[in-house]
């Protein structure tokens, strides 16, 4: 049984949060293992945030928990001070209007299997009812832990993009 934590909450990610991310991102170096890519660098992150600022319908968010549910180390935001246990980004009406492609969800490597991934999905899922007719999950690289993941929440395999890509979806009407 996975502990209760309180509900996870978002809010908009911006530039000013390049060094925060970065930090999540060196916090949890087993993904982009997986993915075989090296941590991105906090200019990498700067010019992700700012190619997402430009696109209308790409959502970055910081993923955020009451602190005592959070472990110690874990950043709290400036903004609300809530601990930032992760990263999402998705982007509306992709790869067709009426669908959202979550491009990643990611958290924090010391807070995984706690619930908050499914949190989050649950969240985003109910904030996208009634906007979006499906939810996609890109699955980069061989990610049998990703799958099992999106699996269990009602997602089915549904693009094939080998050998770099998966999607999963789920239709939320």
């Amino acid at each position: 049984m996975l502990p209760t934590l309180s509900p996870v909450r978002t809010r908009a990610a911006s530039a000013a949060d390049a060094a925060t991310i970065h930090e999540l991102y060196q916090a949890t170096p087993g993904y982009f293992e997986v993915i075989s890519i090296p941590v991105p660098t906090i200019d990498e992150v700067r010019t992700d945030l700012a190619t997402a600022s430009h696109d209308p319908r790409r959502y970055v968010e910081l993923v955020l928990v009451v602190p005592e549910s959070a472990a110690a180390g874990v950043g709290v935001d400036p903004v609300t001070g809530a601990a930032v246990v992760g990263y999402l980004d998705y982007k509306l009406d992709y790869p067709e209007a009426g669908d959202a492609t979550v491009n990643l969800m990611l958290v924090r490597g010391d807070m995984q299997s706690q619930g908050i991934g499914r949190a989050c999905a649950l969240d985003l899922e109910g904030r996208l009812k009634g906007r979006s007719r499906r939810l996609l999950a890109s699955i980069y690289g061989e990610n049998p832990r990703a799958k099992a993941f999106w699996e269990s929440l009602g997602y089915r395999f549904a693009i094939d993009a080998r050998p770099l890509l998966e999607w999963y979806a789920k239709r939320l009407a």
